[in-house]
Formats: C-alpha cells, structure tokens, sequence
C-alpha cells in the first residue's frame, strides 16, 4: 500500500485492526490518484466505482476532483440550514483586549510619536485553552437517507462553531470504523487542526455528502490487505460508540458524532435532528429546549400546510 496512507496493522483485544489515516484531504487525492492496488483477493468487484448513481451519488471520478475542493452540492442549503440553527444555538462574537507592550502586533501611534517604550498594541492574555477532538462516524446503514446524512454534517458544524465560541480549540477529525468478524477497519482524517477555525466550504464536502463516504472511502478500503472474505460485497458492520470510545481510548472530554441512527437524527425537522443529537451528546440543556421548541413550531406549520 502507498506510504502515503499511512497504513498501520496491529492486534487489540483479539482483533487485528487495520487503520489507515491521512492528515489532510490533498494527501487522501494523492493517495487515489496513483490508483493503489485493489485485494482482489476479497474484493471481487469495486463497489466504490460500480454502485449506481442513486446510490452512491456522482461517478467515482468526479467524487476524487471533489476533494480538491470543487464540490458545490448543495452548499447554499447548508448555509440556510446553518443560519437556522444558529438562531437558537449561540455563537459568541468574542471581541480581544488590547493591551500596552514593548511588542505586539498593532503599532500604537499616539505612543510612538511620544517615544515610550510601549508603542505597540498586543492582545491580552486569555485564560489557558481548552482542546477538544470531535470524532465524526462517516459509517452509516445502507437506509440512510441523503436528508439524515446531510442533517447528521450541518449540526456537526454548528457544533465544531460553538466550540470555537466558548474559547475551545477543537480538532475535527471524520472516521469510518467498521468490523468483520475478528478484523477491524479504521479510516480517518483530519479536517481542522485545533489551531484553525471550521472552514465550511473545506469541510462539507465529507460531512454532508454521499460520495465521499461510498466512493472515497470505499475507496481506500479496497486496497486494504484484509484476510477475512466476508468483507465483501456489505463491506463490515458499523463499529458502535460504546465500542468505538474505549476500544480506542477516546478520553471522556472529546465528542464522538455516530450514525445518524445513533444521534436520532430522522431527515426531517433540522431543529428536532439538532434537539435530539445534541441531548445524545450531553450538551447544555437550554440550547436543546430551543431547538426543541423551534422544531416543534416548524412541525405545526409543516402540518398546517397539508
């Protein structure tokens, strides 16, 4: 497999895993690009290329430019389903302290012409950050709609900015972690460091999309050198969060985002997605009894409607 992928083989607690990480989506494109070796050994045909349209979205090819950062998809939704939900999540506008220094980044005029010293401007000090990592499951059931998957990213974004909000440097990182019998398969790679902010445009395209999950990955897996042949043609089973979290030594401060199933996410009603998401998640309670609300309220009109 090319070093580029950065394969690692080992056993844990009986299973043989198979994790395969990327630190950036550029290094992910280089990787498919040069067209790795399938194991055809267990792969008798490559669902990522074959699955049709309706399936698996747009055609393998144009699935790999996309993670050069030309999917449009329905980015103008998520921007209106963004501007939704934030109306009842708050995001903090935070405004910096400036402070008198010997050197800084701002030059201080009025300081300079007087010949002090302290002619510049830097920030003040904040107290410590906080980090966190936010684990997003790409898995998801065969059943799963093109709503819940797009829900499923657009709250997970939100989320990443309210984070951000409350002073945290947050790491956003999306997995795919599936099993066959006694083999564990790990994909995953990085979106934003703790030093960046969320880049919608950068990251909506693994979050929201179908491709990504069901040509991208899919991808990647097929040149996996699996043993077991029950891989093909489902591809594993979706490795739970009570599994995956310690199974993997996830620390209790961090969030994992699972299966739209899991979040109790329905395709839906964004606000009741949100409300229900973010209670799995054990967040504040006030912002769920907003979104509940304005999830119920969308319900009444939806039903009025008919």
């Amino acid at each position: 497999m090319n070093e580029l992928a950065n394969l690692r083989i080992y056993e844990q607690n009986y299973m043989r895993v198979y994790r395969v990480s990327f630190r950036s989506m550029g290094e992910l494109y280089m990787y498919l690009k040069g067209d790795p070796p399938v194991n055809s050994n267990v792969f008798k045909s490559l669902s990522s290329i074959n699955n049709d349209l309706s399936f698996a979205g747009v055609s393998y090819e144009w699935a790999l430019e996309y993670c050069m950062g030309g999917y449009e998809g329905q980015y103008d939704v998520i921007l209106k389903l963004q501007k939704s939900i934030e109306r009842y999540v708050p995001i903090k506008q935070y405004s910096f302290q400036m402070e008198h220094s010997f050197a800084g980044s701002h030059p201080n005029v009025p300081a300079f012409v007087a010949d002090s010293p302290k002619a510049m401007y830097r920030r003040k000090r904040s107290e410590e950050k906080k980090f966190c990592t936010v684990y997003f499951n790409l898995a998801c059931p065969v059943m799963s709609t093109s709503k819940e998957i797009l829900h499923r990213g657009v709250l997970t974004m939100s989320l990443v900015k309210l984070l951000e909000s409350e002073g945290m440097g947050v790491d956003l990182r999306v997995f795919m972690c599936v099993h066959e019998h006694d083999e564990i398969f790990l994909f995953e790679i990085s979106l934003k460091s703790p030093q960046e902010t969320l880049n919608t445009k950068k990251a909506f395209y693994p979050l929201c999309s179908r491709e990504f999950l069901r040509r991208i990955v899919i991808r990647a897996m097929e040149s996996v050198p699996f043993r077991t042949k029950s891989w093909y043609p489902n591809y594993g089973m979706p490795v739970t969060v009570d599994w995956f979290k310690p199974f993997f030594r996830i620390p209790d401060r961090d969030l994992i985002v699972s299966t739209p199933g899991e979040m109790g996410i329905k395709g839906r009603n964004i606000f009741l997605d949100g409300a229900h998401m973010f209670e799995k998640m054990g967040l504040d309670k006030n912002i769920i009894i907003r979104l509940r609300k304005a999830g119920l309220s969308n319900e009444s009109r939806l039903y009025s409607n008919h």
